[in-house]
Order: C-alpha cells, then structure tokens, then sequence
C-alpha cells in the first residue's frame, strides 16, 4: 500500500514538473525572433532605510531589521587607522586592532573570552585598517543581550596580554618575511609607494624594526586616544525590535563618556606624476608583471559617474576593451584590468595591469598604452556606453540584495560623511551619464604621458629593453634586517678576533684539513619543536663549497628536497618542482656560510671580518665571543677558552613561520673525519625557546658527488632520455 502511493505521489511530481517545463517551452516557441520575446516589467526597487539615532555621547547607531534569520550581526566603525601611526612604528594600528580580541579583557581572559563565545555559537573580532577601526559581532537573537555586553568589553577595556602582543607580533613578522614571494603583492606594493610617495601613510609598510619597535604601552595609548563614541559609528542588523535594541544598546554604551572631537583626516601625500620606467628584478618567476597609471579621483567628484562608465567600457567585463583587445585578440595577457579607482577621503589610483610572458612584456606594455591611448583617439561609442550603463545597472541589485550589505553600506556612508541616499542617487547618477560626458573623463583622468610603468619579473627573455618606454629606474625590495645594537670594530679587538680565529682553525683540524674540504655530506635526525607540537625530520644535507648546497628532508607528509646552486634554487616537493622564493634562498645562503668550517675557509677573505668581543657565559660555561662579519651576515662565535673550540654560536635568525629572532646552536660531540673535527650534535633555540634538536648519524668529507646531486628533476630525467 504504502509502495503505491508512494507511485502515486512520484507520478504527481512528475506531471506537476512536465507541466512546468512546458511552459516556457510553449511561450519561445510563439516567438520566431529573441527581440519579439515580451518581458514583464521588472518590479520597483526600493532600498530600505535603517533607522539612526545619535546617543548623548556622540556614539552614532543605525539599525535595521531583518527577521529572516534568528541572528544578529553588529558592525562599529571607529575613526583611526594605520595612516596616522608615527613612521618609526608602522604596524601599531594593526597589533592593536588585532590583541584587542585576542588578548582579553579586564572582566575575561583571552581563554575564557574563547570558551564563552564558542558555547555560545557567537564571534566577536576586531581589527584596524589604513582609514578606519572596527570591531563586528554576530550571535543568535535569543543571545543578543548577553553576547552585545561582551562585545562593548572587548571594546572598551581590552587588557593586551603580552603574550597575545608576542603571538600577533610573530604573525606580523612572519608576513614581512614573505612579502617579496608574491609577485602580485610586490607590483601593487610598490606601484603605490611610487605613486603616492615612499613618505606618504598611504604607502608605508611594516619593518622589523619598527614592529620591534612597540610596546604594550603604545597600544594602550593608541586605545585610549582613539577609542571614544563620539568617534564612533555603530549599526546593528538581525532578528530584533528596534526600540528594544536601542534601549540595549543606551545600557550598554550610553554611560561610555565622550572623548575630544575628532580632528578631519588630513594625510599627505605627493600628486606629482613621476613618469618613467621602474624595475623589481625577480628571477625566480617565469612571467612578467605590468601596472601603469597615475592617481586617480575622490568619490565626491562631480564627474564620479561619468568616470564609472568609462571604467566599465575600459575593463567592466568579457566585452570590455582590455580583455577583447589585450587577451583575446592579441593573446598577450593571463589577467588584465584597470580603471580609475575611487576612494572615499582621498583620490585612488589610475592603474591598468596584466601578467603575460617573459618575452612578450615589451608586446604587453604597448598593448596597455595603446588602450589608454585609444580611450582619447578612439573614443567610446554609443553602443559601448549603452552596454556600460546596462551592466551597471543590471548589477545594481547585487549591491543591495541583502539587509547586512545596505546596513554595511549605510554605516561607511555616515563614517566618511557621504550623504545616508547615496546608494539610492547611484542608480539615478548612473542613468543620465551621457556619451560626451564619458568621453570627457577619459580626456580629463586618464594622461599615459603621465603614466608610472612598473615591471615586476625576470630580467632574461624579454622581447624589448625597458628603457624603450622612458627612464628606466631599478627598485630594490631588499626586506631591510633587524636593527641591532652594532659592535664596535678597533683595530685591537680585530686583531684579537686574528688570533681566535687561528685557534679555531688549529682546534677544526689544521689548515690542510680545511683548506682540503671540498664538499661535506650529512645524515641524521631532527626534533622540531612547532606551534602543533614536536615533529621528527630526517636529513641529508650535502654542500659542495662554496655555492652549492642539496637539502632532503623527509617529514609525516612527504619528501621535500631543496637545492641551491650558484645559478639555480628550486624545490622539489610531493607537489612537484617549484623555483625557491628569493627570501627562503637568502635565508639558505646564509645557513650555509655561517658554518664554522665555511666561515674557516674564507679565512684569508677581504670581506671577512673578525674582532675579539669578551668573554660570557655560553651554554652554561665560560667562552671567548668571536664577532664575524660576512657578505652582509653577521654572528657570533662562542669558542672553548682552553681548546678553541667551537661551542656554538649566536645569530639573527627565523623560526618556521618566518619571524626573525635570536637564534643560539650549541654543539657537541665532536667527532674527527678526514682530519677535521665536527659536531654530531647540535641543539637550537629561537628567542630562548627550543626550537631543533639534531643528532647526525653519519658524516662524510669529500664524497662523491654525482652530476645529479644538484640538477633538476625534469634536467635528469633529460639526461636519461637522451642515454
């Protein structure tokens, strides 16, 4: 019975879904041409209006209703940000927006903030950003009371941890090590510093030193001068009666006193145009990046409309004029866009950019400049300005199609001081841009004789020298070290450090034995100490002095081979081959000539630097400190006062994600080969924390070392083929 009207009920759905389908169907078929088909108007669209209200304090609150969902979202808006940190701590805004979560508040630590929050299904974070601060919360409704006075604590009366300040400030560190491995990130980077100036907030990047450079104290400070509600923008959106929530949210934030009147936000930058050429040579790419342009405008310009039609027939899609004419006519490009960006309180950037071959971006340049070019000499068309201002306005829903998008709109309305309809004067500003009122703006914002080109790649393969488009300008990307406190060199404690350095050579095994190394091969064990815990590694490392260096490494998830040749770094991992990042190869380099016996071998150098610092305590005894200086590395050697040996030494340098620190080796077991005294045993700490651990198990001096030591995977399987 129960398996017929199961029949029954599928054979219903059947013919429900037959009749459906044939509708449409039988409707196209009335019509012989698509321009016959008859639309029905599309119904009136209205956004709808949060309501505002200024409390006493001067906080500002916009709420919305939206009972869709049993949830509340809360946005706040706070008027600070990282363009008015002072120069020498760049990264202030970013460590206090980031520990004002994370590290507790006064009433809760960071654990029991954690735990509370996750019991109850609820977020709450913070952050700063260049123009403006904020923190966002989202709960279920029934939650709302409870979950919204948790919110106000975090940002009224954050503790920052110094452990938290520690654990934000590694993260920060961490980015900075790797801000040279993505070659997109370099392009934007620098286009923007050269644009607006390298002394500009807009432009300024984070350093080692000045991220060392703060303090606890200075994210107090920073909290406390810019935290206040008369600084403030709040909006709430969800689940909820809004008189109720306004009532909540006076409880709440009401008794929070006013603070001074924000000042208007006046940062400079430079608006001369800096036509010409400029370099990032960068080798381990196989294509070349391209931005060019110049500044753009402020949202507030009265030619705003105009200049986003002209945006959309320069880029706004597949039949836009950069990708019709750069990538699929001419085949030039992987990406490619532009356009003259926007920002609220200050102008944006004119860019376009593109990625395409090595030896194609003379082809690449010129195919950007002639589009730029022919937004003047080939002017849009009525029919490229009547599909703009469709597309434009046919995405206008998407702009709206959600309570918490016009909430999040309306609040950067009232944060930036735009009128609250100016979503609503969009669409009707859209509408009246005439064809000549286009064509104006890209004769008035768009100047390629002005233009700044920035070219991001290898410097091998390209089809024309750069200097063909203007001055040509190398920028150097250098990631600046550490500032660290210098050792003064004298010609006494040099001569010293002479004298050291010749123990050490005698306690190593003689200048024959060094002078006779040519390559040195390693294998053993390492425990690495990492944020998840311990992780064992097993090594075999081969160097070949001076330059050539072969690291496996086999860990819980595979294989992973590095090399490093004097004119190749790659890495070979259960992904495949891949070119080493620049910054990983520095760091490699490094390693290896810090080696004593590497440093032993450069004796007789001109670049090395030796000079006596003292006697300190090391490893738990008495050492002479030797101070070494080395093609641009510096450490310090702890040598044995009675046999000059080597018990270890101290350098700047990086954990695994990248931070840069304290590192300390200490060595032992020192074992003889070929002559020459080695340690079996070395143990690492970064920042007076363990960090490795390594016991070698075998160790051999001038091996072979077959041609395939350092070549490529895919160049040895070469080889093979052609035998």
């Amino acid at each position: 019975m129960k398996h017929m009207e199961r029949l029954r009920a599928l054979a219903g759905i059947t013919v429900a879904v037959a009749m459906a389908l044939s509708m449409p169907i039988m409707s196209v078929a009335q019509a012989k041409k698509v321009k016959d088909i008859k639309y029905p108007a599309l119904p009136a669209f209205a956004v709808p209006t949060p309501q505002r209200v200024v409390l006493d304090n001067g906080l500002v609150v916009i709420l919305l209703e939206d009972h869709e969902l049993p949830l509340v979202d809360a946005t706040l808006r706070v008027r600070t940000g990282s363009r008015l940190e002072p120069a020498d701590k760049v990264g202030l805004a970013q460590l206090t927006g980031s520990v004002m979560r994370t590290g507790g508040t006064t009433s809760m630590s960071p654990d029991d903030l954690d735990d509370y929050l996750e019991d109850r299904a609820a977020r709450v974070e913070t952050f700063i950003g260049t123009e403006l601060g904020g923190a966002s919360m989202s709960c279920l409704s029934q939650d709302l009371p409870d979950i919204l006075k948790t919110f106000a604590d975090v940002v009224r009366n954050p503790v920052f941890a110094e452990d938290r300040i520690e654990v934000a400030r590694n993260q920060v560190t961490s980015g900075i090590s790797r801000q040279n491995d993505n070659p997109q990130g370099i392009l934007f980077r620098e286009f923007q510093e050269i644009i607006y100036g390298e002394d500009s907030p807009y432009a300024r990047n984070e350093t080692y030193t000045t991220i060392a450079n703060i303090t606890r104290e200075d994210l107090v400070n920073w909290h406390g001068m810019y935290f206040h509600p008369n600084r403030m923008v709040l909006g709430l959106v969800g689940d909820f009666d809004s008189d109720k929530v306004l009532a909540l949210v006076k409880e709440t934030f009401g008794s929070w006193p006013k603070g001074p009147d924000p000042p208007p936000a006046d940062v400079a930058f430079s608006k001369v145009p800096r036509p010409g050429v400029f370099y990032v040579e960068k080798n381990d790419m196989t294509q070349s990046n391209i931005i060019m342009g110049h500044l753009g405008i402020r949202k507030d310009n009265p030619d705003y409309y105009p200049v986003e039609v002209m945006n959309q027939v320069l880029s706004g899609g597949f039949a836009a004029r950069l990708f019709t004419n750069v990538r699929s006519k001419k085949g030039l490009a992987y990406a490619v866009a532009g356009g003259v960006r926007s920002d609220w309180d200050h102008e944006g950037l004119f860019l376009m950019f593109m990625t395409t071959k090595t030896e194609t971006t003379g082809a690449g340049i010129e195919a950007l400049l002639e589009e730029a070019q022919n937004m003047t000499a080939k002017p849009p068309t009525e029919e490229e300005v009547t599909k703009a201002k469709q597309g434009i306005l046919n995405s206008f829903i998407f702009n709206s199609d959600s309570a918490r998008k016009i909430l999040n709109q309306q609040i950067t309305y009232e944060y930036y001081g735009y009128p609250l309809d100016w979503l609503a004067r969009y669409r009707d500003g859209i509408e009246k841009v005439t064809i000549q009122q286009v064509r104006d703006a890209a004769a008035k914002y768009i100047h390629p004789a002005q233009f700044t080109i920035l070219v991001v790649g290898p410097k091998e393969g390209q089809d024309k020298p750069l200097e063909t488009y203007g001055p040509l300008a190398m920028v150097d990307i250098t990631i600046p070290e550490p500032e660290t406190v210098k050792f003064a060199l004298t010609e006494e404690n040099r001569a010293q450090g002479t004298v050291l350095l010749a123990g050490l050579l005698e306690a190593s095994g003689g200048a024959a034995a060094v002078d006779a190394l040519e390559s040195i091969a390693k294998t053993g064990e390492t425990v690495a100490v990492t944020p998840q815990g311990e992780m064992s590694i097993k090594t075999k490392d081969v160097v070949a002095f001076p330059d050539s260096m072969r690291q496996e490494m086999v860990l819980p998830f595979g294989t992973i081979i590095t090399v490093i040749t004097q004119d190749d770094a790659f890495m070979n991992t259960p992904g495949g081959v891949q070119p080493m990042p620049e910054s990983q190869r520095d760091d490699s380099v490094k390693s290896m000539r810090r080696n004593p016996l590497f440093l032993l071998k450069a004796r007789n150098d001109e670049n090395l630097v030796v000079a006596a610092m003292g006697q300190e305590e090391f490893a738990g005894q008495a050492a002479d400190m030797l101070h070494v200086e080395y093609m641009g590395d510096t450490a310090t050697l702890a040598l044995d006062p009675e046999s000059s040996q080597c018990l270890g030494m101290k350098f700047q340098g990086k954990n695994f994600t990248g931070a840069p620190g304290e590192m300390v080796q200490v060595f032992s077991d020192y074992r003889e080969v070929n002559g020459l005294q080695v340690p079996f045993k070395v143990v690492s700490t970064y920042n007076g924390e363990p960090f490795l651990d390594t016991t070698l198990t075998e160790i051999t001096v001038n091996g072979p070392i077959t041609e395939d030591t350092f070549a490529r995977p895919e160049a040895m399987t070469a080889n093979k083929d052609s035998n």
